[in-house]
């Protein structure tokens, strides 16, 4: 069977020709043009005059945002204040602060940065204040010209019935959670959430259990033993100095002990001249008596000078009160008399 004849008869397509033929290689100046203009006049063929004019209408566009983006850029380089290199507190992580070029405007690193890029971060990172109870009503702003209608209506209804019974103790469930590590926003009572009566926060000065036991354990890492804090003194002293031993440490006492007597004779001696002339004030009790020479302050100083004659004088409690029971009875009689009546004899030796 003879070939089917081609029955299209129409005309050949043309193949594209590629005029920057044997000029890609070309490094000048001139030769590089040549190969752009070409280019462009081969993107350009088969287009009609509308379709040229959107794209140049495009390009334009795109040069206008690229000058913009660049004046805008000159401005901020021109009049964004000095901004001073961010730190962190040791062992905080830099994705929880919030970077500063970011907030101003100025941070082109992206999500190179290695500070947050999060506006919200800081509410996010807060932590929620252990001494303040968040069911607590806020009275300042809770006024009557920010209720609603169903707000007066709850109040309405909360001044007809019972009081809502509260109370000023700590929730343990509360306690409990803070110790392990367990509240936070997220954190609900199981004594009935917002409902619980007990309080959610902790009273003031308050300190748990793990804050104080971390605390005594500080303590005594910065505590130094006895022998340590001897030792350091010791390395603090100087070289040119005299070690003790038995021999020294003797005849250091023996010469601080006449020291101390040589001392004390000197303060006798003195206070032997000060009694002589009558100086008594300053004196203790004890130095008056020993040193006195005026017999003021002696064993005689308030005797009557009767010597042995006065011992005979001494007093007798059991004879004053004798004495005066008898002079009681006697007025007591003579009272009696004067009424009229009889007293009988009242023996006050028995």
């Amino acid at each position: 069977m003879p070939p089917k004849k081609d029955k299209g008869g129409g005309a050949p397509s043309k193949v594209a020709i590629d005029k920057t033929f044997g000029m890609k290689n070309k490094k000048g100046g001139k030769g590089q043009a040549a190969i752009a203009l070409a280019k462009q006049q081969a993107s350009q063929v088969g287009k009609n005059k509308e379709v040229l004019a959107k794209e140049k209408a495009k390009i334009d566009k795109e040069k206008e945002k690229e000058q913009e983006r660049k004046r805008k850029e000159e401005l901020q380089d021109l009049f964004k204040p000095v901004q001073v290199a961010q730190k962190i507190p040791f062992g905080t992580d830099p994705k929880t602060i919030l970077c500063q070029y970011f907030k101003n405007g100025a941070c082109d690193k992206g999500h190179k940065c290695r500070f947050s890029h999060d506006l919200n971060i800081d509410r996010k990172t807060a932590k929620k204040d252990l001494y303040t109870d968040g069911r607590d009503p806020n009275k300042e702003l809770d006024t009557m010209d920010t209720w609603d209608d169903a707000k007066l209506q709850s109040v309405v209804l909360s001044k007809q019935g019972n009081p809502k019974t509260t109370t000023d103790i700590v929730c343990k469930n509360f306690i409990e959670a803070i110790e392990s590590g367990k509240y936070g926003w997220f954190w609900e009572c199981p004594s009935g959430g917002i409902n619980c009566k007990y309080r959610h926060a902790l009273p003031p000065g308050f300190v748990l259990k793990a804050q104080k036991k971390k605390d005594l354990e500080d303590a005594k890492k910065n505590e130094i033993s006895l022998e340590d804090f001897l030792e350091r003194e010791r390395h603090l002293l100087g070289k040119s100095l005299t070690p003790v031993n038995k021999e020294t440490f003797q005849k250091w006492k023996e010469e601080r002990l006449s020291k101390k007597l040589v001392e004390e004779e000197g303060k006798r001696k003195l206070k032997e001249q000060q009694a002589a002339l009558g100086r008594m004030n300053g004196m203790s009790g004890r130095d008056r008596f020993t040193y006195d020479t005026t017999g003021v302050y002696g064993d005689d100083a308030y005797s009557d000078g009767e010597g042995e004659e006065n011992d005979e004088d001494e007093w007798d409690l059991a004879k004053y009160r004798k004495e005066t029971e008898a002079e009681r009875a006697r007025q007591e009689q003579e009272r009696i008399e004067k009424l009229g009546g009889v007293v009988s004899e009242i023996s006050l030796n028995s």
